[in-house]
């Protein structure tokens, strides 16, 4: 594998399907998180379903961002 590739890792909406592909450093996986990507247990999701999971779930919260981020890392590492 290219280091191009290594350096990139693919956000996947795990309701709409949806995806993107972001440079996987510190500051750009954060970014993600500050532009809405958020995760429950092992799904992310992307920042319009995110508004609308509460509506979907009955109330609950999404997991925090530091679990977002740890998510993100984890399929880096799988990709």
């Amino acid at each position: 594998m290219s280091d191009l590739f290594r350096n990139i890792v693919k956000l996947p909406c795990s309701h709409c399907g949806n995806y993107t592909y972001i440079p996987y450093t510190a500051s750009d996986v954060i970014d993600a998180v500050k532009d809405g990507w958020s995760s429950y247990g092992a799904a992310l999701y992307c920042p319009e379903c995110s508004v609308t999971w509460a509506e979907r779930n009955d109330g609950r919260t999404l997991q925090s961002s530091i679990h977002t981020i740890q998510l993100i890392d984890e399929l880096h590492k799988g990709q």
